[in-house]
């Protein structure tokens, strides 16, 4: 049997006023018949190539989320902003390979929601800056689903400085809500808490500093924010995280409990002293995560291994993507390969573990932020490639597909992070092996990219990319990651029958 998937709690108090965001906020690219239409013929042309044939689907991390009538920073490089209004639909029961006639039995409510973004014309790999920077998500109070509503004929009104600027409507979406739904959680769970928007019609209005936004959803209220200059400080919050683990700690279910758990020679050792072996519990992540940002082509070996695949040569900042909690499990897991896949592949990572809260950070003081290390397996699925927000949801981010564990290893425990060898067993055949000093944007250089535009905050994990050496993997076979010094990740890829999937 399977081990049971247990998503980790997140490690930080909500903001008031946002009783939708306990999970992950999830945005819908290009689901308006008028948004796919303004590519045009450019649709068809590369990168592209054709239209998406799944949901196109993006992140909307923790440190974007705003309360409504709050300050929206614009930030000095981008002197407008485009407003993205959107109804979101917040989860109220567990959504996982619903059907169209069920899809809207799991709505708990509706939300206004501004998809807020720095305006630019890339479809295909756009830059982690352009929609993640630090409020560019205002999301208003949630108004309880109920029969009097219909999520597929709501008008959305987008006024700036009390003059009307765009109108919408959600019979306008390409895949209407049920619909949606039933496409999206075919590949991926939706749990209670969690936020999907709909989708944004073309043309979003811009706005700039000292503007007020007020966007109105037919049936469910309205928004409203006004917009500020950036605070361009480099100062560092004087918040104080909670004490990060200074010893290699774990996180396991055992006896109906979740325990912190310790090395020992015959296994691991629970912290009320009682000695197991590692069979004997459920590993779960070895901490509370907060957002998890993974990297691309990070490694020039692997760039050269998917150079025939790539329709870019040069890169001009890091390839940034994020990953949902719905993604992670722990040492000893079982992950699901599809049936019919032809590609499917892991990857070995060492995970940056965030150990203060971080903004504008420097290179040179980087290091101070990192409480500690793990290793994680990032499996993707080749297959569902397709070149929209490359890589989508859909090959990155399905249930159970991103392994993190099995301990958590404190920062001072790794004197040299950038000199640490790791490798891939497959079946105990090695098919993997590089090392951290070939990274090409090394972690302080991470650090220093992504605090720039967005607040990194304790919890939050960094996945430094892969080097050559990703094969396919099959069901049956077992995957072993490892890094010296940090440790040896085991996980199990079983097929669809597990699954009681047809």
């Amino acid at each position: 049997m399977p081990t049971p998937h247990l998503t980790p709690a997140l490690p930080f108090a909500l903001p008031s006023g946002l009783p939708a965001t306990r999970g992950t906020v999830y945005g819908t690219l290009l689901n308006h018949r008028d948004a796919l239409a303004a590519l045009g013929e450019q649709v068809h042309a590369a990168p592209y190539k054709a239209p998406p044939k799944a949901p196109v689907l993006y992140i909307k991390p923790r440190n974007t989320w705003a309360e409504p009538g709050a300050a929206v920073e614009v930030p000095a490089d981008a002197p407008e902003l485009e407003m993205g209004a959107t109804l979101g639909l917040v989860i109220g029961r567990t959504a996982c390979r619903v059907s169209e006639a069920d899809a809207l039995g799991h709505v708990a409510g509706y939300v206004v929601m501004n998809d807020i973004s720095v305006p630019h014309a890339a479809v295909y790999r756009p830059s982690m800056r352009f929609k993640c920077r630090d409020g560019f998500c205002p999301i208003g109070p949630v108004v309880p689903a109920s029969a009097s509503i219909d999520p597929d004929v709501l008008a959305i009104t987008v006024a700036i400085d009390g003059t009307v600027v765009q109108r919408s409507s959600t019979a306008g979406l390409i895949r209407p809500v049920a619909k949606l739904l039933a496409d999206v959680t075919e590949f991926m769970t939706l749990h209670p808490g969690d936020v999907l928007a709909v989708g944004v019609a073309a043309g979003s209005p811009r706005a700039r500093a000292g503007q007020q936004v007020r966007i109105t959803i037919e049936g469910v209220g309205e928004l409203k924010h006004t917009l500020v200059a950036e605070d361009e400080s480099t100062a560092e919050s004087a918040q104080t995280a909670p004490a990060a683990p200074s010893a290699r700690v774990a996180r396991v279910a055992y006896g109906g409990a979740i325990h912190q758990a310790f090395p020992h020679p015959a296994g691991l050792q629970l912290a009320d002293g009682r000695v197991l072996a590692e069979t004997d519990v459920v590993w779960l992540p070895p901490f509370e995560v907060g957002t998890v940002i993974a990297l691309g082509l990070n490694y020039a070996d692997h760039v050269k291994e998917l150079s025939k695949e790539l329709t870019v040569t040069t890169q001009d900042e890091p390839l940034a993507f994020l990953k949902s909690a719905s993604a992670l499990i722990g040492h000893r897991a079982v992950t699901r390969r599809p049936d019919g896949v032809a590609f499917m592949h892991y990857e070995c990572e060492l995970a940056v573990v965030i150990g203060r809260t971080a903004k504008n950070v420097k290179r040179e003081a980087a290091m101070q932020y990192v409480a500690g290390y793990t290793v994680a397996n990032d499996y993707a699925i080749r297959d569902y490639l397709e070149n929209y927000y490359r890589p989508n949801l859909r090959v990155k981010n399905r249930d159970g597909c991103t392994v993190l564990g099995p301990w958590f290893v404190p920062a001072a425990d790794v004197p040299n992070p950038h000199n640490l060898a790791l490798r891939t067993l497959v079946n105990g055949v090695e098919t993997q092996h590089g090392n951290t000093a070939d990274l090409i944007s090394d972690i302080p250089a991470l650090i220093e990219y992504l605090s720039g535009f967005m607040t990194l905050q304790p919890g939050d994990v960094i996945l430094t990319g892969t080097p050559d050496g990703v094969v396919n993997v099959n069901a049956g076979d077992e995957v072993v990651t490892e890094i010296d010094g940090i440790g040896r990740l085991v996980n199990t890829l079983v097929g669809d029958e597990i699954f009681n999937i047809e």
